[in-house]
């Protein structure tokens, strides 16, 4: 279609149309630019503004919301919140030269404030979440070599607290700015799972099975000892008693001898002072005795008694004292 500059209708549609299209034009390309220079931000995410024209980042990270920035600029972003990493079916060599099987979790979390050191260092999330994986195993590995194999047995909550702070400094730095570590915030360890060496296990059984040998062995020590200690008591009471029993019975033997002997010392002496007294009273001769005391042996037994006398004797019948004692002859 031509337009006839001359014919002032047509110049005044003209102008109308131009008008009209350059203001769409301009309403889309300004469309245009807002919407490349919009970029939200969840609230679990920080970003950092970077300008693909200017080849420039931001200063600062931004955290959730919808932000403006140059046109077409985009966010490097990263989580906002904790960060868990998980180390399994690792294996450590300890001080006495013993692999351990171990497993670890830890948690960390990016400072805003460190957002942009991890950018100009590592670039992105992805490298940065891979270099701090690295010095959590870094971490863990020179704790294991500072225990011996027994250790993580009886002190593996040391053991656990050693790595946290080894994870710590490899994370944060030794002043904890985030430089000579990762940039990273460390938030706590937990040492899920040790396995020792089979070998090792095998030494521990057989040393435990020994000490509960040796623990039986003085057990029955101990019972045996008491045991032999119980019989010999057990002898030394029978001992005592049976000895206890013989004195008793040597006692009264002897007591009843004694009183035996006196008894017969006693009668051979009335005995003798009767005679004595018949003699001296009645004058007989040492034979007639005799022959009196065999009569009184023959009256005395119920066998008859062989005695050869001269002659018999008569001793008249008399009544004798002696002592407090009487006797009728």
């Amino acid at each position: 279609m031509a337009f006839d500059w001359d014919d002032d209708d047509d110049r005044t549609c003209f102008k109308n149309v131009s008008l009209g299209g350059l203001v769409t034009a301009i309403l889309v390309v300004g469309a245009s630019l807002l919407g490349t220079s919009l970029k939200r931000l969840e609230s679990t995410e920080y970003g950092l503004a970077y300008d693909w024209h200017s080849k420039t980042l931001a200063d600062e990270a931004l955290s959730g919301g919808l932000h403006l920035g140059p046109p077409g600029f985009i966010f490097i972003k990263f989580p906002s919140t904790q960060i868990s990493a998980d180390i399994n079916d690792a294996t450590c060599v300890s001080k006495d030269g013993l692999r351990v099987k171990f497993g670890v979790s830890f948690q960390y979390q990016l400072p805003m404030e460190w957002v942009k050191p991890v950018v100009v260092k590592y670039r992105n999330m992805d490298k940065w979440g891979g270099i701090v994986y690295a010095a959590g195993m870094s971490a863990v590995q020179h704790s294991c070599s500072k225990y011996d194999i027994s250790n993580f047995q009886n002190k593996r909550g040391i053991i656990q607290s050693e790595m946290e702070s080894k994870l710590r400094i490899k994370l944060e730095g030794p002043n904890g700015d985030g430089a000579g570590g990762v940039y990273a915030r460390a938030i706590s360890l937990q040492l899920t799972n040790v396995e020792l060496p089979e070998e090792y296990r095998e030494a521990v059984s057989e040393k435990q099975q020994a000490d509960e040998d040796i623990e039986l062995a003085k057990n029955q020590r101990t019972q045996e000892t008491t045991k032999a200690n119980t019989e010999l008591l057990a002898a030394k009471e029978e001992a005592k008693k049976i000895n206890n029993t013989a004195t008793n019975e040597a006692e009264v033997i002897t007591i009843e001898a004694t009183e035996k002997a006196a008894e017969t010392k006693y009668a051979f002496e009335i005995e003798a002072a009767l005679y004595k007294k018949i003699k001296t009273d009645n004058f007989a001769k040492f034979e007639s005795i005799l022959q009196y005391m065999a009569n009184r042996l023959f009256e005395e037994n119920e066998r008859p008694v062989n005695a050869m006398m001269s002659s018999p004797v008569y001793i008249p019948s008399q009544t004798v004292n002696i002592g407090e004692m009487t006797y009728q002859l």
